[in-house]
């Protein structure tokens, strides 16, 4: 960290909009005079953008960090906007440290890298997707762009993804490649070894190479890619014992096909007049029966099995 606390607020207004045009011409010039400066400047941009993509936000004490951070400034000769901006230079620069040591950092005048040695760890990349690695892994973005999301993998990982048509989540190991289709999923790409392994706990990937489209995964579906024969092993599909939902006013058409998807069951609604009934709870790491006894309370159906399928049985809702 440099540690100019006059340029910290500067930055700090600046990032949150709110510097003058004077502000912004003494803000060019300090970047226009080093290396150093802008890619100290660059690093700031990328932890303030990279934390207001977070959606579990956390409360920081910006007096404290003031006080600690320069209690020897105050009596300064000149003064930049008021205490506010003062108070957002000190939280920038505590929470920049934060996001050096928990989130993962960009190279010097490089792409975002994310690793770990001895433990296992988790981090919320620039676009608000979260990956949980295990030791001895390696995510780095191919890109020093922001927004890109397309990283080089090797290790172990769990990612959770949000979905974005126009900007597609994909991860490269040696000639195998990892796209999201709207996921959460599970990538095995040891930085040597023969075999690549993607398993799939919702949404869809699609898991392919250079030359060869591959398969599209969906959940509880795992696949293995051999890499000395150039060739997709076999896919197999482990449904869940338990599974977690959150129903808010669905329809129950569409909570029964979720539910038959995660946990491979054929369910039917005997009376069409069902499908538009809507409900609206969760089940955390729930069974299929538990569930199913929930809703028949609930809606007052009637649930049957015979043999592979579930029946549910009953009046439109009123």
């Amino acid at each position: 960290m440099i540690g100019n606390e006059h340029i910290d607020a500067l930055i700090a207004r600046y990032l949150s909009g709110e510097a003058s045009g004077v502000e912004e011409l003494e803000l060019q010039q300090w970047r226009d005079e080093s290396q150093e400066h802008e890619a100290y400047f660059r690093d700031l941009e990328f932890v303030f953008h990279a934390t207001a993509s977070i959606t579990e936000h956390r409360q920081y004490d910006t007096d404290k960090a003031w006080r600690e951070i320069a209690p020897a400034h105050r009596a300064r000769s000149f003064r930049i906007g008021n205490w506010q901006s003062w108070a957002a230079a000190a939280s920038l620069v505590l929470v920049a440290v934060s996001m050096f040591y928990f989130l993962g950092r960009p190279e010097k005048n490089g792409p975002y890298m994310a690793e770990t040695r001895k433990e296992a760890a988790t981090f919320y990349l620039p676009d608000s997707s979260r990956a949980e690695l295990e030791a001895g892994s390696k995510l780095t973005a191919l890109r020093k762009d922001p927004h890109s999301r397309e990283y080089s993998f090797e290790g172990k990982g769990t990612f959770e993804v949000e979905h974005d048509e126009s900007r597609p989540f994909i991860l490269h190991h040696r000639m195998v490649q990892v796209e999201d289709l709207g996921t959460e999923f599970r990538f095995d790409a040891p930085p040597e070894g023969d075999t690549i392994k993607v398993k799939v706990y919702s949404g869809e990937v699609r898991f392919s190479t250079d030359t060869d489209s591959g398969l599209v995964l969906k959940p509880g579906e795992e696949a293995m890619y051999l890499c000395s024969e150039s060739r997709f092993l076999y896919v197999t599909r482990v449904y869940p014992q338990q599974a977690t939902f959150d129903f808010r006013a669905t329809r129950l058409e569409d909570a029964v096909s979720q539910l038959g998807e995660r946990f491979g069951k054929k369910i039917v609604l005997e009376n069409p007049a069902l499908r538009n009934c809507q409900i609206s709870v969760s089940f955390e790491n729930e069974s299929l029966p538990a569930i199913l006894d929930i809703l028949s309370l609930t809606l007052h159906v009637d649930i049957h099995r015979e043999g592979e399928t579930i029946i549910i049985k009953g009046n439109a809702c009123n």
